[in-house]
């Protein structure tokens, strides 16, 4: 029998003897399920294992893409640990360097072998290839431990525990906001730069955000009432987090970056690691911290899918509406949600019903397209039969109460559809609906002064202060941008002559033409990514640079691009486009006309692969 102390003397025996196998587990071969991708730039691949061995590292890799699109792995692909490159050796289901095809699941697996990583690695980078774009996972964590809630950095006062409440009353002021992001792990080969896009009740501007090499940045701007602001990656298309921001407020906020890695792994697996996206210190935080922790109930599928039978007469669809906003209500007030979340769920799903009725027809062509996929032509008139009527309208105001101020809170359609009408009390659709076509006046340039004395004319005199500051905003803006960006005038013949007469004048030389807009986030990235190209390997005076763009780009932030993007530009109406779109059938932008050295004109979508596109120019020269 042993003593206790023999006991005692064992029991650190045994202690010290399971240690010393865990700390050999990193010694020899060894599988890893689901590693934990901290960062990536893209939410197409996911590591679903990770194979040690003494001859190689084998990745099993899951793509999720859209059926029938391809992807690619190069083969010169290669994983880094503490400082050391591993090369790709082969591939087992793809073939390095050429197209997949993604399958109609638009789910795909294969297998890539590395040159084998030490045992005891912990953290690895997988890199495709060097070129823009390319698929990074970065800090793959092979240790097995369990993942913080908060990335290192993130000071204490900002790891407050989720509160219950109510939902912030909007405000109606204006003020001058400035956010300090802090970006929390920082790799800047994944996060470059942000966009923020912000949502006011005066519309959505878009802002850029410069990191330094900490992750560190800052943005300030002219708020106009609450906004809800979306954080964007613009490097993979990827949205990082949201904000609810109070006009003049100074605030900072924290961004786990790891959520890109999160979004990358969740295509293909269950998280239940516990990350907060976004953490800030203002004075809607607790609010933001609540809802994004809310489960995901209670919206409509307005654009992919509940809405797709489009011979729906008018009275159908009200009846889909009523029938879902109805189920979606009782699921809201029979979950386990926080009050605060619930009230937000709610909101949400109202806002969901005003767009539902305000933008039927759009949801319906939508609808159209899916079941059919032909998302080039515009839909046959006679298709959608659905009509609603001022009946239809006054009933959906006995729903809910569509004048309550907190739908606004983050942002609403209310203002499409003149509710007065139709017996909603106070004065706040009216005022919206009139604010929002002030807006589109003042972009317009004719905002007139009779304009500012009819919002005068309301009660919350918010809406005459915002539009008159707005105006005059947005001429000191115009005023300035034109003195450095040049619009060439379009030509004066038939909407269908348009495009020939554009590229008349260069004959004899190699053109390629441009479609693009400010609000398309690919076209962005694309102009980024070709720029560099006319001063290196596309630099020749036999190519004519043609960009178009149309009036659905804002005017200001379109004049604020073109000093970047050296060129012919022309900005044509929606009837100049619509035939140029029709004539060479355009099936979304960026698009890509090719115009050779004998004025022949083709529509090459295909150039949107920047390789294609520099060699198809090189041949056409």
């Amino acid at each position: 029998m042993f003593s206790s102390f023999s006991k005692h003397l064992a029991a650190i025996w045994i202690a010290g003897f399971l240690l010393i196998l865990a700390s050999c587990g990193n010694s020899g071969p060894r599988t890893i399920e689901d590693p934990w991708i901290n960062l990536s730039n893209t939410s197409i691949i996911d590591i679903d294992k990770v194979e040690l061995t003494d001859s190689a590292t084998i990745l099993t890799v899951k793509a999720t893409f859209n059926p029938h699109m391809w992807i690619k792995i190069v083969s010169d692909t290669k994983l880094t640990a503490d400082g050391k490159d591993y090369a790709m050796t082969r591939a087992d289901g793809i073939e390095p360097d050429e197209e997949f095809w993604m399958p109609d699941s638009g789910k795909a697996e294969f297998k890539l072998f590395f040159e084998p990583l030490p045992f005891n690695t912990k953290y690895f980078d997988f890199i495709e290839g060097d070129a823009p774009g390319a698929f990074r996972l970065l800090d793959i964590d092979i240790t097995g431990k369990k993942i913080a809630e908060y990335p290192d950095g993130v000071p204490g006062e900002f790891k407050k525990k989720v509160k219950d409440g109510n939902v912030p009353d909007p405000v109606f002021e204006m003020g001058k906001t400035t956010i300090n992001f802090h970006i929390r792990p920082f790799r800047q080969e994944v996060i470059p730069n942000l966009s923020i896009y912000v949502n006011t009740m005066a519309g959505q501007q878009e802002y850029t955000l410069t990191l330094d090499d900490k992750g560190d940045g800052t943005v300030s701007f002219d708020q106009y009432g609450t906004a809800y602001a979306m954080v964007f990656d613009p490097s993979c298309g990827m949205i990082l987090g949201d904000i609810t921001l109070y006009p003049g407020e100074n605030i900072d906020c924290y961004l786990d970056a790891r959520i890109s890695g999160k979004r990358a792994m969740s295509n293909n697996r269950e998280i239940s690691t516990e990350i907060h996206s976004l953490v800030h210190n203002g004075k809607y935080s607790d609010y933001d911290r609540a809802i994004s922790k809310s489960p995901n109930v209670g919206g409509m599928s307005l654009y992919n899918g509940d809405f797709d039978n489009y011979h729906m007469t008018g009275e159908e669809y009200k009846n889909k509406v009523k029938g879902l906003y109805i189920a979606l209500s009782d699921s809201i007030n029979r979950s386990d949600m926080l009050g605060i979340q619930k009230e937000h769920a709610m909101l949400a799903l109202q806002n969901d019903v005003l767009d539902a009725m305000a933008a039927y027809r759009g949801i319906l062509e939508m609808g159209y397209h899916r079941i059919h996929g032909d998302w080039r032509n515009p839909v046959p008139e006679d298709s959608i039969q659905a009509k609603l009527t001022d009946d239809d309208y006054k009933e959906v105001t006995g729903w809910f109460d569509i004048s309550n101020p907190r739908l606004l809170i983050r942002e609403t359609d209310m203002g499409k559809i003149n509710w007065n009408a139709y017996g909603v009390p106070g004065d706040l659709s009216k005022s919206i609906g009139m604010f929002r076509r002030m807006i589109r006046r003042i972009d317009d340039g004719d905002l007139s002064a009779a304009d500012l004395d009819s919002l005068k004319a309301l009660s919350n005199p918010f809406f005459a202060t915002a539009s008159d500051s707005l105006a005059q905003r947005r001429i000191r803006e115009f005023n300035e941008l034109k003195k450095h960006a040049t619009v060439t005038p379009t030509p004066d013949v038939a909407d269908d002559k348009v495009f020939d007469a554009i590229i008349a004048p260069h004959k004899g030389k190699v053109v390629i033409v441009d479609l693009w807009n400010t609000w398309c986030g690919p076209c962005r990235m694309a102009l980024k990514e070709i720029e560099p190209l006319k001063s290196g390997e596309l630099n020749n005076e036999d190519i004519v640079w043609i960009y178009i763009a149309d009036e659905s780009s804002d005017a200001v932030k379109y004049l604020r691009m073109l000093p970047d993007i050296k060129g012919i530009h022309y900005k044509l109406n929606s009837d100049q486009i619509g035939a140029l779109k029709k004539r060479f059938n355009v099936d979304g932008i960026p698009y890509y006309i090719l115009v050779d050295r004998q004025g022949k004109a083709t529509g090459r979508p295909d150039l949107r692969d920047h390789n294609s596109f520099k060699q198809a120019i090189k041949d056409a020269l």
